[in-house]
């Protein structure tokens, strides 16, 4: 699937996840470097079962990825936009804002 395609059935698909509430995970930029790449990593390990997720930045730059690839670049993408992960299904998301805060949601039942 391409970045467009991506990027708009996340859109519509993700629609219906019943969301947690949010959870600070921090910033690392030059005032400060507190993000908490290994919670953050916890949490994507316990709720995603599968290796490949896509990122979702935007209609141009979403794309397939592995898990542990798209952990490892949250932190810098954050500095400039917001960032979602989802499986590959839409069924399960982790939603990263600019203010250092993220949350996690799954499909309803």
């Amino acid at each position: 699937m391409d970045a467009k395609n991506i990027f708009i059935s996340s859109q519509h698909r993700l629609k219906d996840l019943d969301w947690s509430d949010l959870i600070y995970v921090g910033l690392d930029h030059e005032k400060a470097n507190e993000f908490k790449a290994e919670m953050v990593a916890e949490y994507a390990h316990k709720l995603f079962d599968k290796p490949e997720v896509y990122v979702i930045i935007g209609r141009h730059d979403s794309h397939l990825s592995t898990l542990d690839e798209a952990l490892s670049k949250v932190s810098s993408l954050l500095k400039t936009t917001d960032v979602m992960i989802c499986d590959t299904s839409f069924t399960k998301a982790m939603n990263f804002d600019m203010i250092g805060v993220m949350s996690y949601g799954q499909r309803r039942n």
